[in-house]
């Protein structure tokens, strides 16, 4: 039987434990904010195969008004779990009750409040701008065409072509695979003219890059302007997940600490357990994972430093 639950009620019940939250949004939906604690499973990976995604007897959907929740708890129904909920009013109606959301109302995949124009008349560009400004400058100076980019990253022609008019926001896999192939650091993508001055980067307006799935999530603590040697990251990444990256330029220095939750980091055939307050220091040249063992969201600092 599915039962739906208020905002309050819903809170009530999550705030006992012993409740899987299920996010049926997509991956777009969801890096403008969701409930916390939840995981994102949009509706089309439930209606396809939906016993893997459920392994709790006790489950609250949630989508963006409450439709879509429905029908995924109707399908949860029918497979048997003991306690099906719906969230009436979904994300919306949560926000609307003065309750909290993880994450903040922005686009998926951009990073931090580009400067402003110098003229205040005029309208700020947004990231999505300058990325595709600063990969189409990179491409005509190195001579390649898209098809050559394209095989170089192995993305499409048309998602670089997109990127490229500031039509898509590109993933953080997608900047790093760009990055590795130009040979350049992460933020030479995400720079902008101009000197960087004395600069506070407010936590209330910072904007993330985010995983296509959603549960991964980066935000520079740095200002963009020139191109950095050494970059600042605030990185997140929701419980029971795994965010794996190519390697790096040769000579790349990540150094990482755990700020909460736990975290294994997988190298060279090793796995690296660290809990709240380790820290790790590895060459980031080579292929590399990021494990989230709990259920609890992973919050890290990172310094990347890049060989001179």
């Amino acid at each position: 039987m599915v039962r739906t639950l208020s905002p309050k009620e819903a809170q009530a019940l999550l705030s006992k434990g012993g409740v899987d939250l299920v996010d049926v949004r997509d991956p777009n939906e969801w890096a403008t904010g969701h409930l916390p604690g939840a995981r994102l499973v949009p509706l089309a990976q439930l209606k396809a195969d939906a016993k893997p995604h459920l392994p709790s007897p006790r489950v609250v959907f949630v989508c963006a008004k409450g439709g879509r929740s429905m029908t995924a708890a109707k399908i949860a129904d029918e497979l048997g779990l003991e306690e099906v909920y719906s969230l009436d009013g979904g994300t919306i109606g949560w926000a609307n009750a003065g309750l909290p959301l993880d994450g903040l109302p922005v686009k998926t995949a951009t990073v931090a409040t580009p400067p402003p124009a110098s003229d205040p008349s005029e309208p700020e560009i947004g990231l999505d701008g300058i990325v595709g400004t600063n990969v189409r400058e990179l491409r005509a100076k190195k001579g390649y065409t898209l098809d050559v980019l394209a095989k170089m990253t192995g993305l499409s022609r048309q998602l670089l072509g997109q990127i490229e008019l500031g039509r898509t926001a590109p993933s953080v896999s997608v900047v790093w695979k760009v990055a590795r192939a130009f040979e350049v650091p992460f933020s030479a993508l995400l720079a902008t003219p101009g000197k960087v001055e004395t600069k506070v980067l407010p936590s209330a307006t910072a904007k993330r890059l985010v995983s296509a799935d959603g549960r991964y999530s980066s935000r520079a603590l740095f200002p963009f302007g020139e191109q950095q040697r050494v970059e600042f990251y605030e990185l997140r990444l929701a419980g029971h997940s795994r965010e794996d990256a190519e390697p790096h330029a040769p000579g790349t220095r990540e150094n990482l600490v755990v700020v909460s939750g736990r975290l294994d980091v997988e190298l060279s055939g090793e796995r690296h357990s660290l809990n709240k307050g380790d820290a790790i220091v590895f060459g980031a040249d080579v292929a590399h994972s990021y494990v989230n063992p709990g259920s609890e969201e992973c919050f890290m600092h990172l310094v990347m430093t890049y060989a001179t």
